[in-house]
């Protein structure tokens, strides 16, 4: 069975996801991209031409998002649009009966995402949200490792993200704004909350301070070569051309604390306001030892750190194949398995950023056909995609009411003055 799926959105990740799209296309008939819409014509002929490079046929295009979704026949709709219109996009499609994967975050606030998995359960439809760290096969080594004890219960996550605050993120207008959901927090924070909540368990309660602590950006010069493979194209309806600079409004700082439900602790960290120096910390923190997360889409193998035998002796350092001893039955899912050439047990893998970002793009879509065909729920439903979000938000919620926010009442809009202004807005 192969299904038809559209994308909407052709900027730079709608360029990324139909890159991805054609990955799964190499590798499997169980989807096949049919459809492509944008508002600007000229986005969506971009796309649909590396397309047909890569499929040998060319996609249709739209520029009217209702007479795609009615005309097209898809049976998945891909949403790669700003996070405003994640919920909307969402809603018209699952009401028609098209199963939906969109980007992260989930929505622009829970009140959105609350909407969308309501009209996903009236209609009996899929909705995944893109989580594609997750996906790497080292982050699924982590996972097991951390299932398998081999540092002990788990006691805290330390993960800390600072970097230089001189140009607004790929220069993209919305991302300077707060009532676009354009904060680092949840465009940057919402992958870690997932990465977080995928290896610690739930989250109980988050507590933040933030703040917008370099507001004038640069908003040109970002794009480096890589970047523009990915972004050259697109149209930018956020910026006046003329500008050099703008002032954001979106909170480009929280330091966190998490408690988790099973009683470890963490420390989230975040930052693109720090001039001169910037650096990172992932680590994971049990009774046996810890685990020096490597990074996504990079392909390193994780480290484990255990105490010397004697005092004074540097660490016991296991990594590579030798982490396997550690895991005996575990293996990759049969999905991530097909796009990393069929192997099974990694410790490492070697491609080159485009590949790699596109095959972890290729297991989200892949998964949620397989989703739709076998009749079960996708990896990242919609709850997982609201716990991330929730955490994100948390930290944002907190950073403005300055007390400890519970992740249930964030969930449930017990807790959403920081969202309450953005729902106003968008009437959601």
């Amino acid at each position: 069975m192969t299904l038809k799926l559209g994308i909407v959105g052709c900027g730079g990740m709608g360029f990324r996801h139909m890159q991805g799209i054609s990955e799964v296309m190499r590798h499997s008939n169980i989807a096949k991209l049919e459809a492509i819409c944008d508002l600007h014509e000229e986005a969506a002929n971009h796309v649909a031409d590396e397309a047909e490079k890569n499929n040998g046929y060319r996609p249709k295009i739209y520029t009217d998002f209702d007479s795609m979704i009615s005309e097209s026949g898809i049976d998945i709709l891909d949403i790669v649009t700003d996070t405003k219109t994640h919920h909307v996009f969402a809603i018209k499609a699952m009401n028609k009966g098209i199963s939906v994967l969109t980007e992260k975050p989930m929505g622009i606030t829970l009140k959105a995402c609350r909407k969308m998995k309501d009209v996903q359960e009236k209609n009996n439809v899929k909705l995944a949200v893109a989580e594609n760290y997750r996906r790497d096969p080292m982050n699924r080594l982590v996972k097991a490792l951390i299932d398998e004890g081999a540092i002990g219960d788990l006691q805290m996550v330390i993960d800390v993200s600072v970097s230089g605050g001189g140009y607004l993120m790929h220069g993209t207008g919305w991302r300077a704004k707060k009532s676009l959901a354009g904060s680092l927090i949840l465009e940057q924070g919402v992958h870690t909350s997932d990465l977080i909540l995928y290896f610690m368990g739930k989250a109980k309660t988050i507590y933040a301070k933030t703040g917008v602590l370099n507001p004038i950006r640069k908003t040109s010069g970002m794009l480096n070569e890589q970047l523009k493979k990915f972004y050259g194209h697109r149209v930018e309806d956020q910026l006046d051309n003329n500008e050099s600079q703008i002032e954001i409004d979106a909170e480009d700082t929280a330091i966190s604390v998490i408690e988790f439900e099973n009683g470890s602790i963490g420390q989230m960290t975040m930052s693109s306001a720090a001039s001169g120096y910037g650096f990172g910390n992932e680590s994971i923190h049990g009774s046996k030892g810890t685990i020096k997360l490597p990074g996504s889409r990079n392909g390193r193998s994780p480290i484990i750190l255990r105490d010397p035998k004697n005092p004074g002796e540097p660490p016991i350092e296991i990594t590579g194949d030798k982490l396997l001893d550690l895991v005996p039955k575990w293996e990759l899912d049969e999905v991530t398995s097909l796009y990393f050439d069929n192997k099974k047990r990694l410790t490492s893998y070697k491609y080159d950023f485009e590949e790699i970002d596109r095959k972890l793009i290729a297991i989200e879509i892949h998964d949620l056909a397989k989703s739709i065909i076998d009749d079960s729920s996708p990896e990242v439903d919609s709850e997982v995609g609201m716990d991330a979000l929730a955490l994100a938000y948390g930290a944002l919620e907190s950073g403005e009411s300055g007390e400890t926010v519970n992740l249930k009442d964030i969930i449930s809009g017990v807790t959403n003055s920081y969202q309450s202004i953005i729902d106003e807005e968008f009437n959601i």
